[in-house]
């Protein structure tokens, strides 16, 4: 046996020596693992660093005697085993990277839902009050009223109470909607039939509907959509102050998405408010004044987001108001 031979058999044996350390890093692997299905995928990739242990071990076995023929056979069946443990190293650290990034992503939207669930949580509690105490102060006065037996205002009281009471009641039904919103569930949705049958709602008021071209026919939770377009709508008409509502649903085709444009005539919005808007329980006026929950564009934010669009308006807060959609065409799983 030549020098040089046992020089190669030391390579092959300290190359042995190193992959059985690398064994053994994967089970330190497996303990910080998150789930089984990362685990099983180094586990197989472990029995393939032991099968090319006892390969490099068979090498080293065969070139200090000396049979080159078997030596030929097993060093093409190590190189095979080479570029397969590497394929499965890629591959395996691939799907490690991808796992890990998804978990971490949940973790951030769970701490993001966790914020979000804290200020409606505040912001809900807040509004609750508000006509609950109006309800107390005028049975205060109710009492008071009885007491001195004055009951010429008894009546008005009640008539606000019942009004407050219906203010609650419209708001516990919006908290629930809100909350509601969850899993959607896709399908073909014809936003032109859908603008018709939402604008017959308004035929015995002073509402011109117009369409600009032919809208999309996007994928979509058909509840949920209706429900943006029927909130769009209704605030267009119910907030509009001219004589004659004009509304006007165009769309704008992009490379991957389509803008809805829901666009009116109306008194416009502030610049400062255009985002103040689609926060919960937040108007622009009285919220008795028009029995708003301030709930609708809220609503409207959450399913435009839920179906990976998002929502933006324009207004120069004089003269008519934009809800430009941004909405993909194709929903991502």
């Amino acid at each position: 046996m030549h020098f040089s031979d046992y020089i190669i058999a030391a390579l092959i044996l300290l190359g042995a020596f190193i992959m059985l350390l690398s064994a053994g890093y994967t089970h330190k692997i497996f303990n910080i693992l998150p789930n089984n299905e990362l685990k099983r995928n180094w586990r197989k990739l472990r029995f393939l660093m032991l099968l090319f242990l006892a390969g490099y071990i068979a090498v080293a076995i065969v070139v200090i005697l000396g049979q080159t023929q078997i030596l030929a056979f097993l060093s093409g069946v190590i190189f095979f085993m080479g570029s397969l443990f590497v394929f499965l190293v890629v591959r395996t650290g691939l799907d490690s990277f991808r796992k890990l990034k998804q978990l971490n992503q949940n973790l951030d939207d769970t701490e993001l839902k966790n914020k979000e669930l804290e200020q409606f949580a505040y912001i809900t509690s807040h509004d609750l009050k508000t006509p609950i105490r109006g309800i107390s102060s005028l049975a205060s006065f109710i009492k008071e009223d009885l007491e001195a037996g004055e009951t010429d205002d008894v009546y008005d009281h009640l008539d606000t109470m019942q009004g407050r009471v219906k203010r609650l009641e419209r708001l516990i039904d919006g908290i629930l909607h809100y909350s509601k919103i969850g899993k959607i569930m896709p399908e073909k949705v014809d936003l032109n039939i859908m603008i018709r049958e939402d604008a017959k709602n308004y035929q015995d008021t002073q509402t011109i509907f117009n369409t600009k071209g032919t809208l999309p026919v996007i994928m979509g939770d058909k509840m949920q959509i209706s429900q943006v377009v029927s909130n769009l709508i209704s605030n267009a008409v119910k907030y509009n102050d001219k004589d004659i509502c004009e509304i006007t649903v165009s769309s704008v085709e992009k490379s991957n998405s389509y803008e809805l444009i829901f666009e009116d005539n109306g008194p416009g919005i502030a610049p400062k408010y255009h985002k103040k808007i689609f926060q919960v329980f937040q108007t622009l006026q009285e919220k008795d004044m028009y029995e708003s929950t301030g709930l609708g564009l809220s609503i409207v934010k959450k399913i435009i987001e839920k179906h990976q669009g998002t929502i933006r308006v324009e207004s120069d807060g004089k003269l008519g108001t934009k809800f430009i959609i941004t909405y993909p065409k194709t929903l991502q799983r």
